[in-house]
């Protein structure tokens, strides 16, 4: 990690971030990853000389450019200013930053410029961001797409050619995730996240039956999500029933309220995206099994009656009674919840991720050489000619 050129040897790399994880800035999260507070941050395994482009324009423009980009929308600025030092990269690589590197691709089409552009994309199938990415498409050398629905969704509806798009599954950070004491577990069970939740049908099916639950429902700075609005304003003015709790958990938090929990409940709106998809790895590396909501986007992380059990979306009564049986059946939610942690550790972890991500950006940086070297045999070729 660094600043470009340090390495000398190692494939220089360019990594744009979306702006609204900062700060804490990545540097900030690493250190609390090593002291432990937090999950591995993976991307300083990755064996390349990196320079992260956030806010901050570590990249060093001139200052009248940084006036400049002070009067645009963020995203832009960082497009505009990956283009500027795309020359001093072996490849640049958009971590969870469509809104930068979407934009970054249709200056590179515009003004017929080639760098590797490598970029992990997730819900492509919004209207929005499906029309940015047919025309994005062509300068974008390869797309990982950790939902093989989406993937295949960008492959027949968006036509990018298949040997461009990359599927493999999202990570989870085994050693983080696990449970120290299997004697924390408690009556009760647990809920969490942010995206698509349908927490009003959780808390109905839970009504009444005296199953502790806690829900732990995160919020972003801004932003209004539907379920908070069934919540009441931020979810604090709603009279939820005595069994039920609710409030935000830290990585640390997270970890001891699963550890406590039974399993993990997860009810989701109709989805065409793996919504959920990382709680319910966290849940499954701590040993615990997961009922979620069978959407059209969760495919080939619960395998259901092995490792968690599906329930109809929006149905409050067959969750209810699946929530009530499981947990009237620890033996059986304890042998799913071994399962789950067996899948964790040979699927989902973290080294796996991280090698799948370096095999993408050294392919992408050897057909650029392999493209450099035919265009400069043409050149070659047509002077040859000329003389």
């Amino acid at each position: 990690m660094g600043a470009s050129g340090s390495s000398g040897e190692r494939p220089r790399v360019l990594l744009l971030t979306a702006t609204g994880y900062y700060p804490p800035f990545i540097e900030e999260v690493h250190e609390k990853a090593i002291a432990g507070e937090v999950p591995r941050v993976w991307l300083y395994d990755l064996p390349y000389d990196i320079t992260f482009l956030d806010q901050r324009f570590l990249t060093q423009p001139p200052r009248w450019l940084r006036r400049v980009y002070d009067r645009l929308p963020m995203s832009i600025a960082q497009a505009i200013e990956a283009f500027r030092v795309q020359d001093d990269y072996d490849c640049i690589f958009a971590w969870g930053a469509e809104s930068v590197s979407l934009p970054l691709a249709l200056m590179l089409r515009l003004f017929r410029r080639t760098p590797p552009l490598v970029g992990i994309f997730g819900w492509v199938s919004v209207p929005k961001k499906a029309r940015l990415i047919r025309a994005a498409r062509p300068k974008i050398t390869s797309f990982i797409i950790p939902t093989i629905v989406q993937a295949n969704y960008a492959v027949q509806h968006l036509k990018v050619p298949a040997d461009r798009v990359v599927f493999f599954h999202w990570p989870v950070d085994i050693d983080f995730w696990q449970s120290q004491d299997s004697s924390e577990q408690e009556q009760m069970i647990c809920s969490a996240g942010r995206e698509m939740r349908d927490f009003a049908t959780l808390i109905e099916a839970l009504d009444g039956t005296g199953i502790r639950c806690h829900i732990a429902g995160s919020l972003v700075r801004g932003k209004i999500d539907n379920w908070r609005k069934t919540m009441g304003d931020n979810g604090e003015n709603v009279a939820l029933p005595e069994n039920i709790t609710w409030g935000p958990r830290n990585s640390r938090e997270m970890r001891e309220l699963y550890a406590r929990s039974r399993f993990v409940v997860l009810p989701l709106h109709h989805s065409d995206t793996d919504n959920g998809v990382t709680c319910m790895m966290e849940a499954f590396s701590m040993g615990k099994t997961v009922i979620i909501s069978q959407v059209e986007g969760q495919r080939d992380v619960l395998d259901n009656g092995r490792n968690g059990l599906y329930v109809p979306v929006a149905d409050a009564a067959a969750l209810r009674t699946a929530v009530v049986k499981l947990f009237n059946d620890n033996e059986r939610a304890a042998a799913m919840g071994k399962q789950g942690r067996h899948d964790a550790e040979a699927r989902f972890g973290v080294d796996r991720w991280v090698k799948e991500i370096n095999q993408v950006i050294d392919r992408a940086i050897a057909q650029d050489k392999r493209r450099g070297k035919a265009r400069r045999i043409d050149r070659l070729a047509s002077a040859g000619r000329t003389a």
